[in-house]
């Protein structure tokens, strides 16, 4: 923070021009949205920003975000007085020192990082023309023969060497050095020498190793789906910043691998594919796409401007280079990094990738449901199936090598070993049913209790023993084939025999692969062994595959605390973010669950009360949008679909006479959503029983979605488009309700039939809101009624106010992601019908985006008037 009170202040962009938009005209909300953006990431603040899709929100991150980190790079530096002509001149020059390290502070190691460089292209340059010129020399002596010489040269070395696990000392044992110390220590086991002095002259020489490149601030991007991120990166390509600024977008290695070979390999399995990589980078045979040389590597880097997933694949394959790695290494030379959302969210995997949000920003786009990605990313599932593999790996593999193991190697995996054998005969006493623990009492009742998990979890990381395993029970794995292959060819009739009871064989075998189940395990330990996490359980169940041990995280606090500390402003944008206070509530709560110190130095920036919220209205015009709350149904029957009352005969045919009669004054499709499959089947299946379903279908096909069904999306838009309109029902949460775009003719109509609260009968979900309630009072919030008596919800069970508040917050967030697929441009035109009179709730009404209230309170209709209104708005010319 004191860095920004240091800097000289930016100016706010006032036209639409100087935040470089590309388009001739810019919406007014657009404007608005670039300058509040330039203004809280200037403040080094924390922003929610709601923005309905079809406003061009993608387009003002862009300009809005990339302008101010132009001008950021090129501030002024604040001015340091060097008028004082009586000072030591010693004195002034470091003055003048300063002043050139505060206007750019990388300017030295950045220099450092280029000579480095330029000696290597150089050095390698030579060495290719030295290789060219001797084998002109040599001609062909160097043929088969001689390759042949140096590959059993190569094979000298035993396999086993690469499958010992290296030394590993624990390290909080021994005294405690300083950091450069460390540094140095480090250095020399990976065998090369660092240096550690701002003199530019030292550590300058090849032999003191690659220099880390230093990273500029630059723009973290982060959205839900790869097709997102390529949609972003897209638009950057439409900018003039795609002509001055370089953009790199971050994927898995199952997206950027560019080695058919271990592609082939991995079966399609992106766990294996990992295991697969790292192990050529460390045996013998290095991976044709990983050159020896630097300048290869280098001239991927430099040759990238604006590039997506695709991008980058097809530059690695065309020079020959990997793309995973080559995206890794052009990050510190990004302007804008695109990256998934277990890649920022995670602080293990950002240092794994090397990422640093320092003096950066952070764009967290579609962020609804940041809370609970947090929360799923911080969690993990281990089953009895797995630990079994495990165990017999672990077992395996240390009899076979821990006579040759060296360090604490020994004592570490003896320290694993137990903690499986904990595990396995904790699950097999385990009783049907579900339990819900804390972290210590698990571990208590497992007799787990005297092994320090975080030391477990501390080798894990560090030694890389998963690595290990992996190798050695592959390599098992191909000596029994091996040795069923052989005994089948020396006797016709065991072959014969062998054949005819081969897929009873292969269903046999463990259907955890053994990549899987180490990752498993190491997932697992990393979250059991944070002993300064908060607020996480685990949840005990009888699971397909025997018990099941579900560590699951119920406060996403910590996690992003961790983020927001680490970067200089966060921005959590969507296009519904409503409701926007139990999201700041869950993310900075107060009182805050213990943080580090740093937190407590810093605690303005986990101050709730200084984020900043905006929320916009769409870009079309009032006319083109109404929404209306039915109170009752044709016959005058009450439409509030309790948990109880919803399985009724009467309400459900009530429900589908409504629709029927809708259909007959709305064109196009009606795109229907339910609050489970359940419901939806047993609604369709009353509504068959008593005609209605077919009244429906003399109007409009009706198309409806189920588990595991086929293309419900193309069978619907097909049938929009042969008769012009259909009904298609779908569910809240599922497929159909987040990233589906139903513009025009496809969702001329939208229907919430029910209130779609979440099921109390999910322990998990219990948890969280007990472990919600329990830390205090009710987030701020102006909505009448808050804080109220508690009230039994759906399933008869009573919960507290600060508890309640999240409960809605979870329904209502899924409620507005499901109305937002209609209304997608500034010509759409929609009306939205709330099929249960608890919508017209004040409690309730308040969560709904801000444009489709328009701040107007909803009141529950009676039938006739509310079709009638519904058939006046169609009747209107939307074309004007």
């Amino acid at each position: 923070m004191a860095d920004l009170a240091q800097e000289q202040r930016l100016d706010t962009p006032q036209t639409a021009q100087e935040f470089s938009f590309p388009l001739t005209a810019a919406y007014g909300i657009q404007v608005e949205f670039m300058q509040r953006l330039f203004e809280t990431l200037e403040r080094g603040e924390m922003g929610i920003f709601e923005s309905p899709t079809g406003t061009g929100k993608s387009l003002s991150i862009i300009c809005g975000a990339l302008t101010w980190l132009a001008r950021h790079r090129a501030r002024a530096p604040a001015e340091l007085s060097d008028d004082d002509a009586t000072r030591p001149e010693w004195v002034r020059a470091y003055e003048r020192k300063q002043r050139q390290l505060q206007a750019d502070p990388a300017a030295e190691a950045r220099a450092r990082y280029e000579r480095w460089e330029s000696r290597v292209r150089r050095r390698e340059l030579g060495e290719a023309r030295a290789r060219r010129q001797a084998g002109r020399q040599m001609g062909r002596v160097t043929t088969a023969a001689g390759r042949k010489r140096q590959a059993d040269k190569a094979d000298g070395a035993s396999d086993d060497e690469h499958m010992v696990v290296a030394e590993y000392d624990s390290g909080g044992e021994q005294a405690p050095y300083a950091e450069s110390v460390r540094r140095l220590l480090a250095a020399r086991d990976r065998g090369r020498i660092a240096y550690d002095s701002d003199d530019s002259d030292c550590g300058d020489s090849e032999e003191s190793g690659e220099p880390e490149e230093p990273s500029l601030p630059k723009v973290f991007y982060a959205s839900r789906t790869h097709s997102q991120l390529q949609q972003f990166v897209g638009e950057i390509k439409r900018t003039a910043f795609a002509h001055t600024m370089r953009c790199v977008t971050l994927g898995s290695r199952v997206q950027l691998c560019t080695n058919d070979q271990v592609r082939g390999s991995a079966r399609a399995s992106a766990q294996q594919l990992t295991e697969r990589c790292l192990e050529l980078q460390q045996g013998k045979q290095r991976c044709a796409q990983l050159p020896a040389r630097r300048t290869p590597m280098l001239d991927f880097r430099d040759a990238l401007r604006v590039a997506d997933i695709e991008d980058l694949a097809g530059a690695g394959r065309t020079r020959g280079v990997c793309a995973y790695y080559g995206a890794r290494a052009a990050v510190a030379s990004a302007h804008v990094v695109a990256l998934p959302y277990n890649m920022l969210l995670s602080q293990s995997a950002r240092a794994a990738m090397g990422i640093s949000l320092r003096g950066s920003v952070v764009v967290v786009d579609e962020a609804h449901n940041l809370v609970d990605t947090i929360l799923g990313v911080h969690s993990a599932v281990l089953d009895a199936r797995t630990v079994d593999v495990l165990l017999d790996l672990v077992q395996r593999y240390f009899s076979r090598y821990w006579q040759r193991m060296r360090g604490s190697n020994v004592v570490y995996v003896r320290m694993t070993l137990a903690l499986l054998r904990a595990l396995r005969k904790y699950m097999q006493a385990a009783a049907a049913g579900t339990r819900v623990k804390r972290v210590g009492e698990f571990l208590q009742d497992a007799r787990a209790d005297h092994i320090n998990v975080f030391k477990v979890d501390r080798y894990l990381r560090e030694s890389r023993i998963g690595r290990k395993l992996n190798m050695f029970a592959e390599r098992a794995g191909d000596a029994a084939k091996r040795t069923d292959h052989a005994a089948k060819r020396t006797d016709h009739a065991a072959k014969r025999a062998d054949h005819a009871t081969e897929p009873a064989a292969h269903a046999a075998e463990p259907a955890v692969a053994p990549a899987t189940a180490v990752a498993a395990l190491e997932a697992f330990i990393e979250c059991v062994g944070r002993p300064d996490r908060t607020g996480a359980r685990i949840v005990e169940r009888q699971g397909t595959h025997g018990t099941e041990l579900a560590y699951v995280l119920l406060d996403a606090s910590d996690a992003f605390a961790a983020l927001r500390l680490e970067a200089r402003a966060v921005v959590l944008a969507g296009g519904t973010m409503a409701p926007t206070a139990d999201v700041v509530a869950q993310l900075l709560p107060r009182p805050r669950s213990a943080l580090c110190a740093a937190a407590e130095r810093d605690d303005a920036r986990l101050d709730p009360a200084r984020v900043r919220v905006f929320a916009w209205g769409h870009v079309i015009h009032a006319s083109h949008m109404r929404a209306l709350v039915l109170g009752s149904g044709p016959t005058g029957t009450a439409l509030r679909l309790t948990h109880a009352e919803q399985r009724d005969a009467a309400r459900m045919r009530e429900c589908g006479l409504a629709l029927a009669a809708l259909c007959n004054v709305v064109p196009g499709g009606v795109v229907v959503f339910f609050p489970s499959y359940a419901l939806l089947a047993a609604m369709l299946r009353e509504w068959r029983a008593c005609g209605v379903a077919e009244r429906i279908g003399r109007r409009k096909p009706l198309v409806a979605e189920a588990p595991g069904c086929g293309d419900v999306l193309a069978e619907y838009v097909a049938a929009v488009g042969r008769e012009g309109g259909a009904v298609l029902l779908s569910v809240v949460g599922g497929r159909l309700s987040e990233g589906i775009n139903f513009s025009d003719d496809l969702g001329r109509a939208v229907v919430m039939v029910g209130v779609p609260f979440p099921s109390l009968a999910s322990p998990e979900l219990c948890e969280r809101l007990a472990y919600y309630e329990s830390l205090g009072s009710v987030p701020d919030s102006d909505e009448p009624g808050f804080g109220c008596k508690p009230e039994p919800l759906g399933v008869g069970s009573a919960i507290g106010p600060r508890a309640r508040e999240m409960y809605e917050a979870l329904c209502m967030r899924a409620v507005n992601q499901s109305i937002g697929r209609a209304i997608r441009h500034q010509r759409d035109y929609a009306v939205v019908v709330f099929m249960d009179a608890r919508y017209a709730e004040p409690r309730i009404a308040r969560k709904l985006p801000r444009w489709i209230t328009d701040g107007r309170p909803l009141e529950p209709l009676q039938f006739g008037p509310a079709l009638a209104q519904v058939a006046a708005f169609f009747k209107q010319d939307f074309s004007v």
